[in-house]
């Protein structure tokens, strides 16, 4: 049976929105350089809101039908439909805030040279959403080769320890999309470590540190003895990693702490890991009049290497490599809301926004040749999803 990227409906409708991309490249790069130009730091709903209204307003001027969906303290989720005349529901997954604050584009704004752009989220994602909102553009233009596709777009990535607001509107899909940035050497991204933040507070006894030094009971000692226990979780399996990220405690120069307190970021390839390392987290010792307790802080699971996920990933490599761009996948430390979809059991592929880097950093850059590419790539894959690329595999 002639696999679903070699049939030509799924590699034409490829190769037409990579060239039709390409030649209306600099329309794209002019949407692109209006969205790193407004700051969206995470948090700040207003802002976020204001973003997500705009970009509704584009998507429906392009052919697709915006709504935006309230989401309590967070803001607004944007999901915008396209029906098509096939039969798969394909979602591409995106989010619009930063890491940046108020300031930071109108101090180090949009910039472009030969090979790159530059600027405050150009590859985390802003520049994964131009390749999501003009690969939906062409696609209205087209045969339109699925039944459903939704561009979704969340105000809260980069800050929530949880699955997305509207995740249940994608629970039956047949595959999504997401549109972080494509790794430095131009990975898909097909698994992801899931992680576990937490915090271990230790609660003892104050006392006169000179006068009664031995009547107190020293939160700090008892919880450094335990962060050094905790050190022996690093790459203790395949894959396990911890960092401790702050400790904090005591009343004051001369006082026995009376409490102390740790936070963590733990992280595995697989769920087993994760769950075993938490375990691991939660063994505390003996300590003479200390009580320790332990609080999850939430985190994404594990987006794990499935058979869908695989089949996915072997059908952008393909098409990548008829386009003329030739790369691989990846797993990666760092997780998305690709991670939630995943677990949800939705065939999930990741890694497919521009080819970028140095996220959240003063030099983030995408590859500005590689938008067009990876236009073309999405829209092959939503094709192939169409034409029964999961069928044997979910």
């Amino acid at each position: 049976m002639t696999h679903p990227v070699h049939r030509d409906d799924v590699i034409g409708e490829a190769r037409r929105v990579a060239a039709a991309t390409d030649a209306d490249l600099e329309s794209v790069v002019a949407d692109l350089e209006t969205w790193v130009n407004a700051d969206t730091p995470g948090g700040d709903v207003s802002a976020l809101d204001r973003f997500a209204a705009e970009l509704a307003h584009t998507l429906e001027r392009y052919g697709l039908h915006p709504e935006l969906v309230p989401a309590g303290e967070r803001g607004l989720y944007l999901h915008a439909v396209l029906e098509g005349e096939g039969t798969a529901r394909v979602a591409l997954l995106s989010h619009h805030d930063t890491v940046f604050t108020h300031g930071t584009a109108l101090a180090r704004p949009f910039r472009r040279d030969a090979a790159r752009c530059y600027g405050p989220g150009v590859a985390d994602m802003k520049g994964g959403l131009a390749v999501a909102v003009h690969t939906a553009r062409l696609l209205a233009r087209g045969p339109r080769p699925f039944a459903r596709l939704e561009v979704v777009s969340v105000p809260d990535e980069e800050s929530r320890p949880h699955a997305p607001e509207t995740i249940d509107r994608l629970e039956g899909f047949d595959a999504v999309l997401c549109l972080e940035c494509g790794r430095p050497n131009g990975e898909v991204v097909s698994a992801r470590k899931g992680a576990t933040w937490f915090r271990i507070e230790a609660r003892g006894h104050a006392a006169h540190a000179g006068v009664e030094p031995d009547v107190g009971r020293n939160a700090i000692h008892a919880l450094a003895r335990e962060a050094i226990r905790l050190l022996d979780l690093h790459h203790s399996r395949v894959g396990v990693t911890l960092q401790l990220t702050s400790v904090v405690g005591g009343e004051g120069l001369n006082t026995v702490a009376s409490h102390a307190s740790l936070t963590g970021d733990l992280r595995a390839i697989t769920e087993d890991d994760l769950g075993w390392a938490v375990g691991e987290v939660a063994a505390f010792g003996e300590h003479d009049g200390i009580q320790f307790s332990l609080e999850n802080l939430g985190g994404p699971p594990a987006f794990e290497r499935t058979p869908a996920v695989a089949s996915l990933a072997e059908a952008a490599i393909l098409l990548g490599a008829d386009l003329g761009h030739v790369f691989g996948e990846a797993l990666t430390g760092g997780v998305s809301d690709g991670s939630w979809t995943a677990h949800r059991g939705i065939p999930t592929l990741d890694g497919l926004g521009p080819v970028g880097g140095l996220d959240h950093g003063p030099d983030e850059y995408i590859e500005t040749a590689t938008i067009p590419i990876r236009c073309g790539v999405v829209a092959g894959l939503v094709a192939a999803v169409d034409a029964g690329l999961l069928g044997d595999v979910w």
